[in-house]
């Protein structure tokens, strides 16, 4: 019997969405974990407070993102409009489709 069988799962990929907006991996994650859990805690946890208003809690957590992206482009000298736009965007819907999911789970 051989030992030389690939792997199950492979490596993460090393380009993505994150590449196309000038993000590494690990930061295009971290804006995403970062907003996601600003949206959880702002005004006290979220599934202690499922049925209020959440116009602050979602208006932060939005917020949030296009001034991290800035702030990791003018850490690495390129902050450049299109780019900044762009990876807000992507990471926006990101955001919205992992609360949505959330609020749904939690809501049950």
């Amino acid at each position: 019997m051989s030992t030389d069988r690939p792997p199950f799962f492979g490596s993460l990929p090393t380009r993505g969405l994150w590449t196309a907006v000038g993000l590494s991996r690990a930061q295009f994650v971290a804006i995403i974990g970062v907003s996601v859990l600003a949206f959880v805690f702002i005004d006290g946890p979220l599934w202690e407070r499922l049925d209020g208003n959440h116009f602050r809690r979602i208006t932060l957590s939005y917020l949030a993102i296009p001034a991290l992206i800035a702030a990791v482009q003018m850490r690495a000298g390129k902050l450049e409009a299109g780019a900044l736009f762009g990876a807000t965007i992507i990471i926006a819907v990101i955001k919205l489709l992992l609360t949505a999911l959330l609020v749904l789970v939690l809501s049950f």
